[in-house]
């Protein structure tokens, strides 16, 4: 590929209390193989020192690559955030970098080979997911190699988090036809990665691409939180969209085993008002199944077991 011909890549990102990591991961951007880059800064509200960091490195590095920056007072939705940035971009791709991950250095050399090689619209990749206790692991353990899901991967990600949305290099274009992120949602990344694969294949790189820390109080920590989740209430609206996207049986069973699965941590962190909808979703698919039943008989009991839950997550996420 000739340099005069690389498409231009756009880095998004967000910041929000970060400071200790921020600067990682603005030079993980700075330190691509693949050179024609530029990067869009959000600082969204915050209250630490990540303002004062990140004007100082714009400062330092504003000759070696083009950056847009804005800084919020106080935070702001997070998709709004995002959206508000996409009308200042150029790039033909796009990716959403959280200020507490980075990039290795080859992530967008590779992300580039593959999307232009099979012209498809989405690439995503294996990450590094790295603990408090300085243990990692990859996304995809080496045991799954040529299992992971690629082309039409629509059922796999209504089923389960089969992709890792931190490693997504995107069509700026189809992301845009798609509306951008939903602003009504508390987090984005479930439903942009079904309404993307919905439309368009999505290519697989065997690669470790992004470096993704696993933080205590960070949002993925916080998806069933006891008995006062935020992010349920999105989850459930999600799967209200694929209700009307699913066109197969083995679309509806994806969906189905969704269900099931949200309704099941729904219930054990006491989230009872949105188990009571999922529930409600799933008697649109169908009532024939024994988990099912059990479910019912738990929200219309109201057995709080959410202490003993969020004990088990703590030490299997973060333990």
């Amino acid at each position: 590929m000739e340099r005069q011909h690389e498409p231009l890549v756009s880095v998004i990102c967000t910041c929000h209390n970060q400071g200790a990591y921020v600067i990682q991961a603005l030079n993980s951007v700075l330190d691509q193989s693949y050179k024609k880059v530029e990067i869009f800064i959000i600082d969204n509200g915050s209250s630490d020192e990540s303002e004062k960091l990140i004007s100082t490195w714009i400062q330092q590095h504003e000759n070696r690559i083009s950056i847009h920056h804005r800084f919020y007072e106080s935070p702001v939705n997070y998709c709004q955030a995002f959206n508000a940035a996409l009308a200042f971009i150029k790039g033909v791709y796009l990716i959403d970098l959280a200020a507490d991950d980075y990039l290795h250095p080859e992530h967008l050399s590779k992300a580039l080979e593959h999307l232009l090689k099979s012209k498809t619209k989405v690439y995503f990749c294996n990450a590094l997911l790295e603990y408090p206790d300085g243990s990692h692991k990859p996304f995809y353990p080496f045991q799954h190699a040529g299992k992971i899901p690629t082309g039409d991967v629509f059922a796999s990600v209504v089923r389960k988090y089969v992709i890792s949305s931190v490693t997504l290099v995107m069509e700026t274009n189809s992301f845009l036809k798609e509306g951008g992120y939903d602003e009504d949602l508390s987090y984005e990344d479930f439903d942009i990665l079904v309404r993307l694969s919905r439309k368009y294949p999505f290519v697989y790189g065997d690669f470790i691409g992004v470096y993704k820390r696993e933080l205590p109080g960070s949002l993925s920590t916080r998806q069933y939180q006891a008995k006062h989740s935020a992010l349920l209430p999105s989850t459930l609206r999600v799967c209200e969209k694929i209700y009307d996207l699913v066109a197969n049986e083995k679309e509806r069973e994806a969906l189905k085993f969704r269900l099931l699965h949200e309704i099941k941590h729904s219930l054990a962190s006491a989230n009872f008002k949105v188990a009571g909808e999922f529930l409600a979703l799933y008697r649109r698919l169908s009532q024939a199944d024994p988990r099912y039943f059990f479910f019912s008989l738990w929200y219309v009991s109201r057995l709080d077991l959410s202490g003993m839950y969020t004990w088990w997550i703590k030490r299997n996420r973060l333990g």
